[in-house]
């Protein structure tokens, strides 16, 4: 029994030590999941935060689409207007002082149609520039980054490692 018990011995005495390294892989595999537990709740706040940031966007996108739709609608209407007002009554208006100046009614008509050109080509490109500010670009970019960004990020990772 003796012999039994002196070859338990030895072999008890290996174990104590691995016992030991195993217990410092778990707290190290514990101190491990703590930290990606941690880094995990960063990137949800972070996930969140962007989330709110994007919603916030939209809406004041959305905010300055009303207003830049709603001045186009305003111009297209002055625009309307702009033709039968300034056609009835400038034109009449001026046709009637520069007839009086120069005595000829086609230096005058010709005079005429191009004022109103000219006018006509402001509104047009007031109204181009006021409609090219409607939209959600902004949005957009956000919703991509938000999105898209982790496949974009796993491409990348992947090219690295190869």
């Amino acid at each position: 029994m003796q012999h039994n018990e002196s070859a338990e011995a030895p072999a008890h005495t290996p174990e104590q030590p691995a016992s030991a390294a195993m217990s410092q892989n778990t707290e190290q595999v514990l101190e491990q999941l703590a930290q990606l537990a941690a880094l995990a709740q960063s990137v949800r706040q972070a996930y969140s935060a962007q989330l709110k940031l994007t919603g916030q966007i939209a809406t004041a996108e959305w905010q300055l689409t009303g207003r830049s739709l709603t001045l186009a609608a305003a111009l297209v209407v002055c625009f309307g207007a702009g033709l039968i007002l300034l056609w009835g009554s400038l034109l009449i208006v001026l046709g009637y002082l520069l007839f009086q100046v120069c005595g000829s009614v086609l230096i005058t008509a010709a005079a005429l149609v191009l004022l109103q050109a000219g006018l006509l080509l402001w509104c047009w490109r007031s109204l181009g520039y006021v409609l090219s500010q409607a939209g959600f670009a902004n949005t957009l970019q956000q919703i991509r980054l938000l999105f898209f960004a982790a496949k974009a990020e796993d491409n990348n990772a992947h090219s690295t490692a190869s």
